[in-house]
């Protein structure tokens, strides 16, 4: 029931805009008002809907200058440890552990790249963090996480 075609047209409507009235979301997907209630309750009690949130314009917040850092950690840190104390940083937009010789990769976002470089001071700094390596993004084509 969670994964049909109905519920996933419905992720996708609420993708779009997650403040969308039931009346409208079942209209486009034929449903009555209560029936999308419903069905958007069982979906977040399975943990399919995680949340509701807010997409951010990183530029009108003066945060135009988006990395990537790969962190290799000394051996005897683990990656939920340092992951834990990355979550400090407020510009740390996502978290991952990784395979191969680096352990985490991380995006950040910072206003230019004189504050990135402060970032990358103080993250080299953390217990456990043997090195960063950066790229810098150029230029995004596109975003947009997961599609139901």
């Amino acid at each position: 029931m969670l994964t049909d075609d109905l519920s996933r047209k419905l992720l996708s409507l609420l993708r779009k805009d997650a403040r969308s009235k039931y009346s409208d979301l079942g209209r486009e997907v034929h449903l009555s008002p209560p029936a999308v209630f419903e069905r958007v309750k069982k979906l977040e009690k399975a943990g399919t809907i995680l949340r509701y949130t807010v997409d951010l314009d990183p530029k009108k917040l003066l945060l135009s200058l988006c990395a990537f850092v790969q962190i290799r950690l000394l051996d005897d840190a683990t990656s939920e440890e340092v992951a834990e104390l990355l979550t400090a940083y407020r510009e740390v937009e996502e978290c991952h552990s990784i395979a191969g010789e680096d352990c985490i990769l991380i995006k950040v976002r910072t206003p230019d790249a004189a504050a990135l470089s402060g970032l990358l001071l103080e993250m080299k700094k953390l217990p456990g963090v043997q090195r960063t390596l950066t790229t810098i993004v150029l230029s995004t084509h596109f975003e947009r996480g997961i599609q139901p």
